[in-house]
């Protein structure tokens, strides 16, 4: 009986080590920062991931020593090792900025394809049934702002279709309202996209390819809803004019109107979840509610820390509370009425449901915290608590972080 047992327990083992790609040596290496808040220095480190195990190690470049040896890390796996990511390794924001060797930009590359996308201003307000279908195709979404562009910024973004006697119409469109573009990654991601936006012209769209977004959202051949990078060197340009790196740049500006408005913000539970598209659909489909701003946000230990000061010695495990938005990005919305004089932040409060999402299923089972939330910390979304507090919150995440 006892030989039996340990056939099965043997079989089991053999079958999970032949179904793993990896051996045990097997290691894809990244070069890596992270930002040293008590010293003030940004850190430089190796850092090396074990996909066998799911381990990790980090080699300090700047002191030429090993930081953390080959050790587990919580909610770390190999679809989190991408170049942009930030990881979450025991409690510092480390960033992959670079591949370290051949083998891994091989390997990582083919699996994990950046593309740039825009969602037009005819389908704004259509963003969390797009987000759904991101998701549905398998890609992350690692960067993602609401702006809107000046004429100048349109013709530069589309310098790459200068002489094309459509461009004037496609530039009214697009700085006639907000655009939000979305840094995508995923397997094939570039030609992937662009079959799931469809043909360029909504009407063709609609008759050859109706399954397509251009074909559901697409208004005309200007107002056709989106676009999508067609290299991976156009992707880079693209999305480095959205979401700039280093000093002396800046994004296209930012649609907060800080005006008769609340502050929202989507935790990263949410989005692990499968939840995000959910819940901006939700708020854009109810009758009081619009988006005017949209961020996405990858909060540090500190900017967490000051943001909730005031909760400090009123909740109780204040770092729970911490916590639930430092597992991932945050994505931050300001929220205005679709019609004048409706007291935004009093009524989103309501529709956002009491503070416990166990509580809230009790209560209100159809509010935004009993639908998404998983529970007093983890409860989908933060909103601003008191009215005079609200421009400070929008004005923390979209002007003094930006």
């Amino acid at each position: 009986m006892i030989t039996k047992v340990w056939e099965v327990v043997i079989c089991k083992y053999t079958e999970m080590n032949c179904n793993n790609a990896f051996d045990y040596n097997t290691k894809l290496c990244f070069k890596a920062q992270w930002y040293d808040y008590e010293s003030g220095y940004l850190r430089n480190f190796n850092l090396t991931y074990f996909p066998y195990d799911n381990t990790l190690e980090l080699f300090d470049e700047d002191f030429n020593r090993m930081f953390l040896r080959r050790s587990a890390s919580e909610q770390i796996e190999l679809d989190n090792f991408f170049i942009g990511a930030n990881l979450r390794i025991y409690g510092r924001q480390i960033e992959i900025v670079d591949y370290a060797d051949i083998y891994t930009k091989n390997y990582v590359s083919k699996t994990k394809e950046h593309t740039f996308a825009l969602v037009k201003t005819s389908a704004v307000n259509k963003i969390g049934e797009v987000i759904n279908e991101i998701q549905g195709l398998g890609f992350k979404i690692c960067r993602m702002r609401m702006c809107i562009f000046s004429r100048r910024e349109a013709l530069d973004f589309y310098e790459h279709r200068k002489g094309d006697v459509f461009l004037p119409f496609t530039v009214e469109h697009l700085i006639s309202g907000p655009i939000i573009g979305l840094e995508l990654v995923g397997a094939n991601v570039i030609k992937t996209w662009r079959d799931a936006m469809g043909p360029t012209d909504p009407e063709v769209a609609r008759k050859t390819a109706p399954h397509t977004l251009r074909a559901r959202y697409g208004e005309s051949l200007a107002a056709n809803a989106f676009h999508g990078s067609d290299s991976f060197e156009l992707a880079v340009k693209e999305a480095c004019y959205f979401f700039p790196q280093g000093t002396g740049t800046s994004p296209p500006k930012p649609t907060a109107k800080f005006q008769n408005s609340t502050c929202c913000v989507i935790k990263p539970h949410v989005i692990k979840d499968g939840n995000f598209g959910n819940v901006l659909s939700s708020i854009t489909n109810s009758d009081l509610f619009k988006i005017t701003a949209l961020q996405m946000i990858y909060l540090t230990d500190p900017d967490a820390e000051e943001f909730l000061e005031v909760y400090k010695g009123v909740i109780a495990d204040f770092h729970a509370l911490q916590m639930s938005f430092l597992n991932g990005p945050c994505v931050v919305l300001e929220i205005s009425g679709k019609q004048d004089g409706i007291d935004v932040h009093g009524e989103f409060r309501t529709f956002a449901g009491p503070m416990n999402s166990l509580v809230a299923r009790q209560i209100r089972p159809n509010s935004l915290r009993a639908l998404y939330g998983r529970d007093k910390y983890e409860n989908a979304i933060h909103c601003t608590d008191l009215p005079e507090d609200t421009q400070l919150e929008l004005e923390y995440f979209f002007k003094i972080l930006e």
